[in-house]
Order: C-alpha cells, then structure tokens, then sequence
C-alpha cells in the first residue's frame, strides 16, 4: 500500500522538473497549497501560473530519500530531492529540497493537498 504515495511523490517531481503543469493539475488536490523554503504559501492556482509564465523553472528533480507515513485520513510523505531551478529569473540553482506532503483521497484518487518545503543539509 506504501507504493501508492511513493509512486504520486516520484510523479510530481517528474512532472515539476518537466514543468508540465497539466500533470502537476491532475495530481494536486483542489485546495492544495505549497510553502516554499522562504516561507511564501501559495495556491495551487498561483503556483501552476507561475510555472506556465516561467517565473518557476524547474530543470531536474533527483531524489536522496523518500520515507512515508500513514496518517488518519491519509499519508505524510517526507522526500528529499536535490532540485535545480531557476526562480523568479534568477540563477539556476541544484538546491537540496525536503518536502513534507500530505496526501489525501478525493472521489477516489489519492491528491496532494499540502507541501511545505524547507532545505537540508547534505
């Protein structure tokens, strides 16, 4: 049952590093929102604008770890991938990213419904 939430968290960092929004839409919950490592939360909606407009880039996505928890209504996936983006037009950068998500079920589909990101110390 483990490969459910693992096989979601590897989909979206495929599709982010391919900033392929349709993708990132179908598997985000609805109300889903990221925090960023700043700090910054964001809406779905804002997120995936700012990846179509290019203020996001994304370039790879390679992940260290992935641990995974049941939850009461769900799952918490820990992740650490080293990401290179470039954002808000500055330099493209290979940042160590962890990502805490919680996944959750809709009409029968698991969704992610938060990320909060931060980084970690390789």
């Amino acid at each position: 049952m483990q490969n459910e939430p693992i096989t979601l968290y590897r989909a979206y960092n495929l599709a982010m590093a391919a900033n392929c929004t349709p993708k990132l839409d179908q598997l985000l919950a609805a109300d889903f929102t990221l925090t960023h490592m700043t700090g910054l939360v964001q809406s779905k909606a804002e997120w995936l604008a700012q990846i179509r407009n290019g203020q996001m880039h994304y370039f790879n996505s390679d992940e260290e770890q992935v641990q995974v928890v049941p939850t009461s209504d769900g799952w918490q996936v820990t992740g650490r991938n080293v990401v290179t983006a470039e954002i808000h037009g500055g330099t493209r950068i290979a940042w160590p990213l962890e990502t805490v998500m919680q996944l959750k079920r809709s009409a029968g589909q698991l969704r992610i419904s938060q990320a909060v990101v931060t980084t970690y110390e390789r």
